[in-house]
């Protein structure tokens, strides 16, 4: 019982001096091993049911060595790995804007999980950035399964390029979404186009989630952020998300 208490004590303690959010997950890292597991087998159940209702491939991380490292953009790219499902849904919701004034972009979209899951919400439109043309290829199957089984509000498109060479420019309003695709030097080429003045009138958001480079962080610090957290992901790991309102 004194364990007990004094937890609750130091508990109680930080309640008074951080946020509540920063305390829930405070409580989260620290809750038992079993819970954790649990939570673990319940992401990662979660993902392996979505592609199989859809008879999709998202699930399975791809090394950089398996794809095509001559590829321009090959020497910034960072492996695939899907983006949480349940993250995501969190993501969109917490941003209560108005979803059909927006376009939604993923740079980095990889197999196009996170494609996938925008387009059940009634965005503008949903397009995804791929270098490598193998997740190209997956991602252009995965959207063509779930629009024929109509899970889908609004149009997907794939991309193959090269996410720094993206133009912005005639897009209005919209959500750009990253999961540490790939490397510093190419994600501030992405922010320099994301910010240049002669751009069509409109509201950008970015959200970017996963390990953030410190030029990145530094680049980003004159914006205001929108919201922030912590997520436990199905391969053990914490990864923060932050999303800011970049104009």
């Amino acid at each position: 019982m004194p364990l007990i208490n004094q937890r609750l004590a130091y508990l109680i303690k930080r309640c008074r001096k951080d946020r509540l959010r920063n305390t829930l997950m405070l409580v989260g890292k620290n809750l038992p091993k079993p819970v954790l597991e649990w939570q673990i087998r319940r992401r990662r159940l979660q993902h392996e049911r979505f592609d199989a209702k859809y008879h999709l491939d998202t699930q399975m991380p791809v090394a950089i060595a398996d794809l095509e490292t001559t590829a321009p953009a090959a020497k910034f790219a960072n492996r695939y790995q899907g983006t949480p499902i349940a993250l995501l849904h969190r993501i969109i919701r917490r941003l209560k804007v108005d979803q059909q004034r927006f376009t939604f972009i993923d740079l980095g979209s990889g197999k196009g999980r996170v494609l996938l899951i925008a387009a059940q919400y009634p965005f503008k439109s949903v397009v995804g950035v791929e270098f490598s043309k193998t997740l190209h290829d997956i991602a252009l199957a995965n959207i063509k399964k779930i629009a024929v089984a109509g899970a889908t509000y609004t149009s997907v498109t794939s991309i193959y390029g090269d996410a720094g060479d993206f133009d912005f420019s005639e897009i209005g309003d919209k959500i750009v979404f990253c999961y540490n695709s790939f490397a510093a030097d190419l994600m501030l080429r992405v922010l320099d186009n994301l910010s240049a003045p002669a751009h069509k009138p409109g509201e950008t958001i970015f959200a970017y989630l996963g390990g953030m480079p410190s030029a990145v962080s530094e680049k980003l610090h004159f914006f205001p952020i929108i919201d922030q957290g912590e997520i436990l992901t199905e391969f053990r790991t914490y990864e923060q998300y932050s999303i800011y309102r970049i104009h």
